[in-house]
């Protein structure tokens, strides 16, 4: 049990990274955009 529940911590970690990275790539996607808009 112990082992199957430090899997699923390890899973929701790597959840949550890969939604701060997408998070990251969408704002500076935002900022070239903005970049774009005002050059």
């Amino acid at each position: 049990m112990a082992k199957k529940s430090k899997i699923k911590a390890l899973k929701q970690e790597v959840a949550s990274r890969k939604k701060k990275v997408a998070r990251q790539e969408d704002k500076l996607k935002k900022a070239k955009k903005a970049l774009k808009k005002a050059a």
